[in-house]
């Protein structure tokens, strides 16, 4: 099995490229349920968190502080759940995970984007994961 983060294309049209730094990508995902949600990709393949290596873990400090200030910014997020789960590389023998964090923006009040409203119903409790929200 061909890792799908390894083999990402930034023509790719349901992860939309955001910035890449040294070791770490950041894309769109493609559920915007909760608006500005990304994931935060180490560029080399690693499969274990506590394989990463020190100058790649204090880069992604300023990636998370530079996403959660963008966030914040552009979309006055209230707070944010981070979240690394690679249980999908798991269902594959023999699996191939590949580290990545999801980032979560949260938001104490609705969202004005153009025509469009995104709200955060569950706001203070866990987030759920079945609603979906494509964005053009």
């Amino acid at each position: 099995m061909t890792c799908p983060i390894c083999s990402w294309s930034a023509v790719d049209p349901n992860y939309l490229f955001i910035h890449e730094t040294k070791f770490w990508r950041i894309v769109l995902a493609p559920n915007q349920c909760l608006v500005g949600r990304c994931i935060v990709c180490l560029k080399r393949h690693c499969g274990d968190i506590a394989e990463i290596r020190p100058e790649e873990v204090l880069e992604w400090l300023s990636v998370a502080a530079l996403i959660e200030a963008a966030l914040r910014r552009i979309f006055y997020a209230t707070m944010f759940n981070w979240s690394c789960y690679m249980n999908l590389a798991y269902r594959e023998s023999p699996p191939d995970p590949h580290v990545h964090r999801w980032v979560v923006p949260r938001y104490n009040h609705p969202v004005k984007l153009g025509y469009d409203v995104f709200e955060d119903p569950d706001f203070g409790s866990p987030y759920n994961q079945s609603l979906w929200r494509d964005v053009p």
